[in-house]
Order: C-alpha cells, then structure tokens, then sequence
C-alpha cells in the first residue's frame, strides 16, 4: 500500500514538473514576455528636419524644448514653401505622422504639426514646423564698365533696347553673344527668321523674360516678308532653348509697326508678359499681352501720359508674369524735360511717382536734373524685375551730355528705396537701355547699355546677404 502511494506522488510530481518545463519552453509563464515589453523604447524625437522644393533644400533647426522646428528662408523662398516636401530623421525605431514626403503648405500661419510616436506605441510628442524670414541686406556692386570697343561689339543705335539675356550670355540687336565678363562666345542663330540672312539685317528691339528667354522683334515692309527699318509688320521671336539654337515665332502684328519700346517679363512660355507701345496719342495706351502655356490674353495698358509730343522714349515693363504685380511706366516729357517715372499695381492700378537722385545726391544742378532727377534729356528707358519678393526697376536715363542709371523698387516711402541710387557716364545717349539677368529670387544682374558716339555699357550685380 506504501509503495502505490508513493509511486503516485512520484508520478504527479513528474507531470507537474514536465508541465513547467513546457510552459518554459513555449514562452509562456509571463516573466520574460513582460521583460520584453519594458524593453521597447520610448524615445520620440525630431531630430531633424529640410524642406524641399524642386531644386531648393532648405535645413531647418530643432528646438526640443520647445518642441519647435524652425526653417529660416529668404522673402523669394516662401512661394516655392508653399508646395514643399520634407525630409526628416527620428529616434531610432520612432515613427512620425503625417508622412513629411507628402508635399504641403509649409507658409500656413500656424505652422504644420507632426506627431512622432515611439517604439513602444503609447509614447508620443507632437512637433510645429514654423518659418522664419531671414534678416537680410541687398547689396548691388559693380562688376565693370567697358566700352564698345573694349567689348568689340558694334556701335549701333537701336530702337531703345539693344541688349538682352539668353541665359548667363547677353546679346546685342547685331547678333553678337557675349559673357558675363564680357567677351565674345559666338554669333545669335538666326535660323528660321524671316530674310535674316539680309545684309543690312539687325534685331529691332531685344530684351529677355525673366526666365533669361531672349525675347527679339523684327520689323518688316508691308506684307512681312522683307525686312526692313520702315516698319509696317512686326514679328516677336523667343529663343526658347538658347542663343545657339533656332528660336520660335512667338507673337506677330500684320497691321502696325510695334517692334519698339517693348518689354518682356515673367516666363512667356508659361506664364509671362509682353508689352509694346500702341500708336502715339495725347493719353498713351500700351499693349499689355499676358501668356498663358501658349494662349494670348490681350489687355489695353491705359495711361493718361501723352505720347504724341514729340519725345516718345515710353516704355512700361512688367517686374512678374502676374498681371495683378507691379508694372514701371517711363514717359518722357516734351520739350527735353526730362522723364517720369511711376509704379502700378495691376494693370488698372494707380500710378504713383518715382524720382532720381541726381540733385539730391549733388550729382548734377538742378536744372540739368530734370524735373523728377533723371535728367534733362527727354529719353528713357525702365526695365522691371523682382527680387526678394519685391518689385524693382532699373530706369536708364539721359542728360547733357550724360547717360544715367537708378535702381529702385516700386514703393519711394520704403526707408531702402533705391538698390543704386543715380548714377552717372559721360556718355550721352539718345536711346540708353537696360537688360536684367536673373541668377535666383535673391541675385541679379543689371546691364545698363549707352549707344552713341561714346558707346559703352556697365554691368551690375545685386545678390542678397544674410545678416
């Protein structure tokens, strides 16, 4: 009787010891599964953070105190933010929310929040991405100044405007490319432009868009198929893939000479504008064409200036492709008084007066300042552009017997108003003109071009420094 007894404790003993075991072996028992799950992180940081849009990075800085994440970026930036993706990096084995590669309105006035989650699931810590605008000073400094024949280009007066951008290159209405440290790199191509191979054969007016797309006209007789300097058929072409290659017809007038005083601006093969002077009347009207991926919208540019008095250097450039942007309006004056100068909002904006600073300055007396100090010759010529978000015009003028330049931006009550303020060459041109390269929303070139019998042209560079 023992011995069954015993045998039987032996045998409970037995099971519940294989029963352990098992319970050992599958993982069950709760001991290390409650080990594995204290060991599962709670780290949850931002670590870091870049905006990205097209070819911009911008890196931003992250405050974990304040669970702030601050992207500082220049005025002409925060466009392109408003379409950014992000690039980020967390706490090993963390997740965030949402997903920063999805492209979002980084300029919202709150900020974008997001949320980066632990490990271990529970744990979490929410994060505001927030823009800065950079403390900046714009600063404009000469490259050089050389004369035609240091450039070895031809002196020829053209229809104000000679000179314009084909990318980094500028080019002359007599078809010759140059750098930007001014030396000679080739011939324009001409191919497919109507009877460019005449031998008396020149661009009327040449200028550039904002996209650094040279923008040319072309005058012909009656009918368009001669070229001619008795303009009675116009044609606007574009270089669209560079000053080596064939450009395109882009805009023609069958019934009215309009090859002079244009301007060009935004990108005209998206969105851009086209303006160019109607025929002279006591309260000026300009042609105001606004592109749109190919399509033309035609607006009249009103003005209550008078262009039939005998001086008719006016011209009006836009500083965008947007028609609601800033325009610069040149007018000259009658009886060699000068040339007025405004800025508009809009097309059917108000105008507001801008001024030289050619007597304030003691650059010239006053009475060779002109009434607005741009001098007292009745040319000009005003080529708009932006730069840091804001709207800016170089106005080229004349005096006796001097060729003037101002750099200026649209608002006078601005404490930095002028970029440049008037500057002066003993050049005196009848039709001086200037052409704007745009590097970046933050750096320019300014080309100012006096042809007479003192030809020569300075070159200007305004980039943008943070303080």
């Amino acid at each position: 009787m023992k011995t069954k007894l015993f045998l039987a404790i032996l045998a409970s003993a037995a099971l519940v010891s294989f029963a352990v075991s098992c319970e050992k072996e599958n993982g069950s028992g709760g001991g290390d599964s409650d080990k594995k799950e204290e060991m599962k992180s709670k780290e949850c940081k931002l670590l870091s953070i870049s905006l990205k849009s097209g070819d911009m990075t911008i890196e931003g800085f992250v405050y974990e105190e304040d669970k702030v994440a601050e992207v500082t970026c220049m005025p002409a930036q925060k466009e392109a933010l408003k379409k950014a993706s992000a690039e980020v990096a967390v706490s090993e084995k963390a997740t965030i929310t949402p997903d920063p590669k999805e492209v979002r309105d980084y300029t919202v006035a709150d900020g974008v929040k997001f949320k980066v989650t632990a490990e271990d699931g529970k744990t979490s810590q929410e994060y505001t991405v927030i823009l800065k605008d950079a403390k900046i000073k714009t600063v404009c400094k000469k490259v050089w100044e050389k004369t035609f024949g240091d450039l070895g280009i031809k002196p020829n007066i053209s229809e104000i405007g000679n000179v314009g951008f084909s990318g980094d290159k500028f080019v002359t209405n007599n078809l010759e490319v140059l750098d930007l440290e001014g030396k000679t790199v080739g011939k324009l191509c001409t191919d497919g432009i109507v009877d460019s191979k005449a031998a008396d054969f020149c661009l009327t007016c040449v200028s550039n868009d904002h996209a650094n797309h040279l923008v040319a006209s072309v005058g012909y007789a009656a009918g368009g198929e001669t070229f001619s300097k008795e303009i009675k058929y116009t044609r606007y072409y574009i270089w669209a893939d560079g000053w080596d290659k064939a450009p395109k017809l882009l805009y023609e007038n069958k019934e009215a000479e309009v090859a002079k005083y244009f301007s060009a601006s935004g990108d005209l093969l998206k969105q851009g504008i086209l303006t160019f002077i109607a025929g002279r009347s006591a309260t000026q009207m300009h042609h105001c064409n606004v592109f749109v991926d190919g399509k033309i919208n035609w607006n009249a540019f009103n003005t209550p200036y008078p262009g039939n008095d005998g001086n008719w250097g006016a011209n009006v450039s836009a500083a965008s492709g947007d028609p609601e942007g800033y325009f610069f309006i040149c007018d000259s004056r009658g009886n060699n008084s000068g040339v007025d100068v405004y800025s508009r909002k809009g097309i059917k904006g108000n105008d507001v007066q801008l001024n030289g600073s050619l007597v304030d300055d003691g650059t010239v007396a006053g009475e060779h300042g002109g009434k607005n100090q741009y001098g007292n010759y009745s040319t000009g010529y005003v080529r708009a552009f932006t730069l840091n978000g804001k709207a800016y015009a170089a106005v080229v003028s004349s005096g006796w017997p001097s060729t003037y330049l101002t750099i200026q931006s649209a608002d006078p009550a601005e404490e930095e108003h002028y970029l440049l303020r008037s500057q002066v060459w003993a050049a005196g041109s009848p039709k001086p003109c200037a052409a704007v390269y745009t590097v970046s929303g933050n750096e320019v070139y300014v080309l100012m071009s006096s042809p007479s019998s003192a030809s020569m042209m300075a070159l200007f560079k305004i980039s943008t420094e943070v303080i």
